[in-house]
């Protein structure tokens, strides 16, 4: 009776294009773990200044925030003038718009890490992709979910939560969704030629 072996077939001698993938592919890994901290620490700072910010620098009106040493126009508000419930009414809305950026940038960073280790082709690269597209919808939608419920509950005061980079955003995710399925079948290709000898 024949055995069957499993042989993995070997890997090629990596092409000079594949080598400045790995190389540049660390750069960005340090970009986006950088700005993958930024907007950790940002979410945090937003939600200490809408609890405990006591200046006159940092208002919210209806056309949005205002950040000023001059007088401010007179329907922006400083957040110290707005009442307890006013205030954690907007905390989850902090939190969930504050969330796409922030697991945008823990993929992007996770990807250009698996493209530094030399794994471009990956059912793993895919999943990421695939990741950020879905926060790039999240953060087109979200502004709007949030003005909805915020406008239900009588607390809303931005009023400024229709752009036209959410549609570009809501494109680009879906761009960006479609290239994941893309990547996941290269991939799919590429272990059915290596499962033949």
């Amino acid at each position: 009776m024949a055995s069957i072996v499993d042989i993995a077939p070997p890997r090629p001698a990596p092409t000079p294009s594949f080598r400045k993938i790995r190389a540049a592919s660390r750069g960005f890994e340090i970009l986006f773990t950088v700005l993958f901290a930024f907007f950790v620490l940002l979410a945090v700072a937003s939600l200490w200044i809408l609890l405990f910010y006591q200046g006159d620098h940092i208002l919210i009106g209806p056309h949005g925030g205002l950040l000023t040493t001059a007088p401010p126009p007179p329907d922006f508000f400083p957040f110290r003038h707005w009442r307890l419930n006013q205030k954690l009414a907007y905390v989850p809305d902090v939190i969930i718009r504050a969330l796409p950026s922030i697991f945008l940038f823990w993929n992007l960073r996770a990807l250009f890490r698996l493209y530094g280790q030399g794994l471009v082709f990956t059912a793993r690269n895919a999943r990421l992709i695939q990741g950020m597209g879905l926060c790039l919808i999240a953060d087109a939608v979200l502004p709007f979910l949030c003005h909805v419920v915020l406008s239900a509950t009588g607390y809303e005061i931005d009023k400024m939560w229709a752009h036209l980079a959410a549609i570009q955003e809501l494109v680009l995710g879906a761009t960006v969704l479609l290239i994941a399925l893309v990547m996941q079948a290269g991939h799919e290709i590429e272990e059915d030629r290596e499962g033949f000898i």
